[in-house]
């Protein structure tokens, strides 16, 4: 996930020599990424070196065991990075890192940190596309572990206010996707979350068992709702995308006015 996220942070006008130590971590290979680092020649710049150190940051925090010391000594190189100039493309990745490192990293999570870095992305102009990639962390927070954030309402109403903000599509359909989820945890009327959920299968993208899901999702809550010629819709295509899925049975034999297993009365979501 580090290296899908932060590979190719950088925008170059040519290949640097850590283009080779980014696919390495892109591609999962830490150790070999790690040996490729070693053998860099010496950065000829400010403007390299500060590449260099980004670079040599993520490599460390991607190695494995992960350790609080070397987590304190990768935060205090992002750190050393912020401190010459926060908000060009390394010193905003290296936020969004630091923001990471907060919410997943530590022994300890500090939410109230990471929230922190990843507002400041959101609320500040800046290149690259952190802003974007700060909401969709920055709603997990919101919706389930920050402190004050209300009710469950409260908080999906604090991410449906995230929408509007994001420029790509498949972040705007991440937080679609987030919302809907919340909505079923906190057992909210069904009805906004079909919404939210028909919007992200509008932008579409998902496959696998997130695609089916997705489908399963949508047809359920529309059933919730009554409107069974949309279940029906949606459960067509998943016998059409997903036609292994077990789930289509139970579908078959509801349709069929067969018992089919019951959830709670209490809960609705899937």
């Amino acid at each position: 996930m580090l290296g899908a996220c932060l590979c190719g942070a950088v925008a170059m006008a040519e290949p640097v020599p850590e283009t080779t130590v980014w696919r390495k971590v892109a591609s999962y290979l830490s150790k070999e990424a790690q040996i490729e680092l070693a053998g860099l020649p010496a950065p000829a710049d400010a403007a390299a070196q500060r590449e260099h150190e980004f670079c040599t940051a993520v490599v460390w925090l991607d190695r494995q065991p992960l350790t609080e010391a070397r987590i304190d000594e990768v935060e205090a190189r992002l750190k050393a990075l912020l401190a010459v100039e926060n908000n060009d493309e390394i010193g905003r990745a290296s936020r969004f890192l630091l923001g990471r490192i907060a919410q997943l990293y530590r022994a300890t999570p500090d939410v109230g940190q990471a929230a922190e870095y990843f507002r400041g992305l959101i609320e500040q102009p800046g290149p690259g596309r952190w802003a974007d990639a700060a909401r969709v962390k920055l709603a997990v927070l919101v919706l389930y572990a920050l402190p004050g954030a209300g009710d469950g309402a409260a908080r999906v109403a604090a991410v449906e206010a995230m929408l509007p903000g994001a420029k790509d599509p498949i972040v705007v359909r991440d937080l679609h996707r987030v919302a809907a989820r919340a909505i079923m945890f906190y057992n909210l009327p069904p009805a906004p979350a079909l919404r939210h959920l028909l919007a992200a299968d509008e932008i579409g993208g998902l496959s696998g068992t997130l695609g089916a899901d997705q489908l399963v999702q949508i047809g359920e809550l529309a059933w919730d709702t009554g409107d069974v010629e949309m279940a029906k819709r949606y459960y067509e295509r998943l016998r059409a995308e997903y036609p292994r899925d077990p789930r289509i049975y139970v579908m078959d034999q509801r349709n069929a006015g067969n018992p089919v297993p019951k959830r709670s009365e209490a809960l609705h979501g899937r």
